[in-house]
């Protein structure tokens, strides 16, 4: 690190939170990446954002404390020095043998931690030493994250009450509209065999009321926001955390989540749309079948293929309502030259794959 001053952020820059601070520190430090880990509850963490080579492509990550390198950070507010990380460190093998060493240092607010900076620099370059912990150290607390904390932590549960709006939308649009719709072609036919004209009456009445029930749902329907509408423009990592946080009290345990390759800048439009509807359904499922007390979501964006995965250790596929949803999967794989498969997962549980082209046409 080097030995010009460092100090606290002006008014007019703390405006950029989080991303600020990681852009400082990692120059300061003269590292290759850094990241910012927030706390998601006691037992996991989330990478919230990233910069540089290998740190980008693990926004989104969510994973339990005692498995990250910075859990004693997060346990005491210890600052850490991995400083021959390939043999110490808890990213993916194929992402730790490219990195030297990491300096992480706990982010606090209101005297609790609350997340961590990390800056690493790659292999080849120097390692780092205790001076720059020390000094990205006094950084971090002369500048102060409060703000920035609150304002990341607002962010994820803006994000969670846009999903919520999204599943209610799709709920209603692909299931109550479909069901009203159902029973109206229904009433409509009982009515046309009823010898009694004024309960004739009253059930083509009926059938005008669930009608005008639809209408009124497709409105409420027109006006709700997705993403990147009234909501937070947020990258595909995003989009799909906020997916599996809106339905971890359904599922009724902790998923943790991994991102490997270029995701956001590969998963856009259409593409985009499928891998979160999905994504939503395959989670659905768990929760309605599935009785898991683990769940693994992970994203995979290489070889010119995206490839999700959800597993669980619940019951298994057994019943054939576990397949529910299964169809309209497999359709979403095909429009974009892809399949899906549902198959026991290793140790007991499911393995859900859905493995398409990235490329779109």
């Amino acid at each position: 690190m080097t030995d010009r001053p460092v100090g606290p952020l002006g008014a007019a820059e703390r405006g950029h939170g989080l991303r600020l601070i990681m852009r400082t520190g990692m120059r300061a430090a003269e590292a290759d990446f850094a990241l910012v880990a927030l706390r998601v509850d006691a037992d996991r963490l989330i990478i919230h954002d990233a910069l540089g080579p290998l740190a980008e492509n693990m926004v989104g990550n969510i994973m339990r404390v005692r498995d990250s390198v910075a859990a004693s950070v997060f346990e005491d507010g210890t600052p850490l020095l991995v400083a021959d990380y390939p043999n110490h460190g808890a990213a993916q093998p194929g992402v730790r043998v490219q990195i030297g060493s990491v300096v992480v240092v706990p982010l606090t607010a209101e005297g609790r931690i609350e997340g961590a900076l990390c800056v690493g620099r790659l292999v080849g370059q120097r390692d780092f030493v205790q001076l720059d912990v020390d000094q990205l150290t006094a950084f971090v607390q002369r500048t102060g994250t409060a703000r920035e904390l609150h304002d990341a932590q607002e962010e994820r549960r803006i994000a969670r009450l846009v999903e919520e709006r999204v599943r209610i939308r799709d709920d209603l649009h692909d299931n109550v509209i479909q069901e009203l719709y159902a029973a109206g072609m229904a009433l409509s036919f009982a009515a046309t065999d009823a010898a009694d004209s004024a309960l004739r009456d009253s059930v083509l009445a009926q059938v005008d009321a669930l009608d005008a029930t639809t209408r009124r749902i497709r409105a409420l329907i027109s006006g709700m926001p997705g993403f990147n509408e009234d909501g937070p423009a947020l990258g595909a990592p995003k989009r799909l955390v906020a997916i599996v946080e809106s339905l971890t009290p359904a599922l009724r345990c902790l998923p943790t989540v991994a991102f490997s390759g270029p995701v956001e800048a590969t998963v856009q439009g259409q593409l985009a749309h499928d891998l979160e509807a999905v994504l939503r359904e395959a989670l659905s499922n768990v929760a309605r079948h599935a009785d898991a007390t683990a769940v693994q979501v992970k994203v995979a964006v290489a070889d010119g293929r995206v490839v999700l995965e959800v597993i669980d250790n619940g019951r298994g596929i057994g019943a054939s309502e576990r397949s529910s949803g299964l169809a309209n999967i497999g359709r979403r794989a095909a429009r974009h030259g892809g399949e899906s498969h549902l198959i026991a997962a290793e140790g007991g549980g499911t393995r859900l794959v859905w493995n398409v082209s990235a490329v779109t046409d």
